[in-house]
C-alpha cells in the first residue's frame, strides 16, 4: 500500500487523512459523526465492522464508507496490532 498514493486519492474526494493503529483484540467504540462522512481503511487482518444495524467482518485493505449519522465500531479480531487509515469530509447532501 502507498501512503501517499491512498492520502492524494482521499484529498480529491473531499476527505481529511488521519493515521492511528489498533492493538490486537482491542477497538473503537460506537461512534457517530452528524456533521460529516468518514472513510476507514485497516492495513491488515481481520476486523468486524459494525455499521448502522449491519455487522460485517473484513479483511485489511478494504476501504468503508461510513455515512453521516451512522452509529459505528470496529474491532480487531487479528493477533497483530494494525494501522487504520482514517479521514472526513462534510456530510453529502
Amino acid at each position: 500500500m502507498n501512503i501517499d498514493e491512498l492520502e492524494k486519492d482521499w484529498a480529491a474526494r473531499g476527505f481529511s487523512f488521519g493515521i492511528g493503529t489498533i492493538k490486537a483484540g482491542d477497538g473503537v467504540s460506537e461512534a457517530v459523526h452528524d456533521d460529516k462522512d468518514e472513510l476507514v481503511l485497516m492495513e491488515k487482518g481481520t476486523y468486524e465492522f459494525k455499521i448502522g444495524d449491519k455487522t460485517f467482518m473484513q479483511a485489511g485493505e478494504v476501504e468503508a464508507f461510513i455515512p453521516a449519522g451512522a452509529v459505528h465500531s470496529i474491532n480487531n479480531l487479528g493477533p497483530n496490532d494494525s494501522k487504520i487509515y482514517y479521514g472526513y469530509k462534510p456530510k453529502s447532501l
